[in-house]
């Protein structure tokens, strides 16, 4: 079987699983899950910083890394109970280009 250029971490545990002869890969996931649920519990906002800022990620990756861990994060508290402390408290900064100055309510003639 030859390898994928991209292949998602659960993905590859699943097949590698079931190129094992698991029958049932039901437990085997479940622990790895209840671990990777440990670690993001026990995850701080400076260890996501320092991987979304690593050297080998460009400006552009680190902007949607930003955004998809995100929401990631979000996830994980909203749906998997996984308390995440002040991961999301930082915001994002206004695009200043962006941001029009609004003179009045705009529904008056």
């Amino acid at each position: 079987m030859s390898k994928r250029a991209k292949i998602h971490f659960l993905t590859a545990y699943v097949e590698y699983l079931l190129d094992q002869g698991i029958r049932s890969e039901e437990y085997y996931l479940g622990d790895a899950s209840r671990f990777l649920r440990h670690l993001l519990s026990n995850t701080t906002s400076e260890q996501v910083h320092s991987y979304i800022c690593s050297a080998h990620h460009s400006e552009a990756y680190q902007m949607r890394l930003e955004k998809t861990l995100r929401k990631f994060f979000t996830f994980a508290h909203e749906n998997l109970s996984i308390e995440i402390g002040q991961i999301l408290d930082r915001q994002k900064e206004p695009d200043h280009n962006l941001v029009q100055r609004k003179f009045g309510r705009g529904d008056t003639i």
